[in-house]
């Protein structure tokens, strides 16, 4: 009975290939177990045992781990154990674009080769900031390995535009990937004319380039226009402002 328990101990183990089964895994204690008692571990001789994530994180090769309990009794010792997988994100691809320099209606492409997930890929996601990686905005998502995207410019002068791929797979876990930094100048003729065409309503707007892509149809490249004006008209504020105020 429980009244006759004497002790009880977890261990913690770390499996060696792709299988759960406890026939086929080659199975390794874990024996930092008492060095991160009360960090990573707690309740090792309780019933109530927790492993907080930094076990994982801090041994991101280890897919597979057992949980094992040992109740040790008078007369009988009783074991128990659970077996799972950590999800691992997406490996072994890259991702690249091209060209490296160009204008807010320039199309660039992205290509990620060669990703693979025991899960499969869900989608690739495109992410471009200019200073402050906090400040990054999402510039496009495909759910195929090769993708075009238009990209935003920060100000008058060329703009210097870093990116990064988030490769994501159907379990959600995601691997990050920085790609070359392109280039992006700010198309003043072209923005100069669709200005001057909405103030004086020509019945030519349609013309503009800005204004087809504008009118594809396309939610992604509407997107992306969107963000590429709203940067644009920011900036002409604030140049206008700067003026003003000298």
């Amino acid at each position: 009975t429980c009244t006759n328990l004497e002790s009880i101990k977890w261990n913690i183990y770390q499996g060696s290939d792709n299988s759960t089964s406890s026939n086929s895994t080659q199975w390794t204690l874990f024996n930092q177990t008492s060095l991160y008692e009360n960090i990573w571990f707690f309740g090792t001789n309780t019933s109530n045992f927790t492993a907080t994530d930094l076990l994982f994180l801090s041994n991101l090769r280890i897919s597979l781990w057992r949980f094992e309990v040992v109740y040790t009794f008078l007369s009988a010792i009783s074991t128990s154990a659970l077996n799972f997988i950590i999800n691992q994100p997406p490996a072994n691809g890259s991702c690249s674009i091209n060209p490296l320099d160009g204008t807010i209606t320039t199309l660039f492409t992205i290509e990620c080769p060669n990703w693979y997930d025991v899960d499969g890929i869900q989608d690739y996601s495109l992410y471009a900031w200019t200073t402050d990686i906090s400040q990054r905005t999402i510039i496009a998502f495909s759910p195929e390995d090769n993708f075009q995207v238009r990209l935003p410019a920060d100000d008058n002068e060329t703009s210097l535009l870093n990116l990064v791929v988030y490769v994501r797979d159907l379990a959600g876990s995601v691997t990050q990937v920085n790609i070359s930094s392109v280039n992006i100048i700010a198309d003043l003729a072209i923005m100069n004319d669709l200005i001057d065409k909405i103030t004086n309503l020509s019945s030519t707007i349609t013309d503009n380039p800005i204004v087809r892509l504008l009118s594809s149809g396309n939610q992604n490249v509407v997107g992306q226009m969107f963000i590429s004006l709203s940067q644009e008209f920011n900036q002409m504020n604030n140049d206008n402002l700067d003026k003003a105020i000298s």
